[in-house]
């Protein structure tokens, strides 16, 4: 029935699986859980209980038995791939949790099957629709920075992890875990083109064998430096969001920003001196008629989830534009890619 809600299948109910995709799926219309599959017994009764789903203890089993429409692979990092080509060949719709592949050349087997199969395939960055990120955009869009150099995305805290994304055999690590987000942020600030990475990865103060202190440099051909720290043994942290150009600047914290700017059209010509200093004494005294604004974003009333599963449902009822596409993601695990084999976290 056209407009019967979409049948999903989970595979995985850990955080994201449960607190991120089930939530969502059942506040929205537009979808249903049918099934989901976990290795753990008291989740497949959490999720009979709550949805009345067929469980099973192995994804395989769900994408064999289970009727379905869309699958949502919700399991570990190193198991993203293969699960996800099954699900395309087996003719269902995917949506896959961050990190999409680990390599590339994996997304590109992640493409080729999607195409063979005629489904759609997506990957949930639900930071592309964040209040804070909307609003960078809105102000670079007004121009008020002039000419942008840099953008600084960080995410800094204190923590000592010891599960499983702290192990790199089970595609564990930052890169993996919240770098994805940042990055997909930033590299649409960025725009097309080839990106040259600088990486400093680092093992600190966690458990396990996987990166937990992030630093990476991204510089296109033309346009600002992109600075990424996302970092588990920062104890004061710094902003979230750092934005310099020609004209003005934007700091903020995610919530509060503080913009400050000024009208190129209110400065007066200049004179270069190459002689000595008058009075040795450097600058023009110039005095820059700076305005300034103070924003606090207010809570949305429909999260960024479920915003995710209307674009998502738009797509599969009405054919709208994929609203993440696999390709923008190959761009950001191609450098994942490199920052791990340029610092032997390979």
């Amino acid at each position: 029935m056209p407009d019967a809600p979409l049948r999903v299948g989970i595979l995985g109910l850990g955080r994201s699986g449960w607190n991120i995709h089930a939530d969502a799926i059942a506040e929205h219309d537009g979808f249903d859980v049918t099934a989901v599959a976990d290795p753990v017994e008291d989740r497949r009764g959490e999720a009979r209980e709550r949805f009345g789903c067929a469980t099973y203890t192995e994804p395989e089993e769900l994408l064999a038995n289970a009727d379905l429409e869309v699958v949502v692979v919700a399991s570990p990092s190193h198991t993203h791939v293969p699960l996800t080509i099954t699900a395309l060949e087996a003719g269902r719709h995917v949506v896959v949790e961050k990190p999409f592949a680990g390599t590339a050349a994996e997304v590109d087997q992640m493409i080729a099957a999607a195409k063979a199969a005629d489904r759609v395939l997506t990957c949930y960055q639900p930071r592309r629709l964040d209040a804070d990120f909307e609003y960078v955009q809105e102000v670079l869009a007004s121009g008020r920075l002039g000419d942008l150099v840099l953008v600084r995305r960080t995410s800094h805290r204190f923590q000592r992890r010891a599960d499983w994304q702290m192990l790199r055999k089970y595609g564990g690590g930052e890169l993996s875990n919240t770098v994805p987000h940042l990055m997909d942020q930033v590299l649409l600030l960025l725009g097309d083109g080839p990106i040259e990475v600088y990486a400093d990865l680092r093992h600190t103060v966690g458990l396990g064998d996987a990166e937990d202190h992030v630093k990476l440099c991204l510089r296109g051909e033309s346009g600002p430096l992109a600075d990424i720290e996302s970092s588990f043994c920062v104890a004061l942290p710094q902003p979230a969001w750092q934005l310099s150009g020609t004209t003005g600047a934007l700091v903020g914290d995610g919530t509060t920003f503080t913009l400050r700017w000024f009208d190129p059209d209110s400065l007066g010509a200049l004179e270069l001196n190459e002689g000595p200093a008058a009075g040795r004494r450097y600058g023009t005294g110039e005095q820059i008629s700076w305005e300034e604004e103070v924003r606090t974003l207010g809570r949305r009333t429909r999260s960024a989830a479920l915003r995710y599963y209307d674009k998502l449902e738009s797509t599969l009822r009405e054919g709208a534009e994929v609203f993440v596409t696999a390709a923008s993601v190959r761009r950001q695990i191609q450098i994942i890619e490199d920052a791990r084999r340029l610092t032997g976290f390979a």
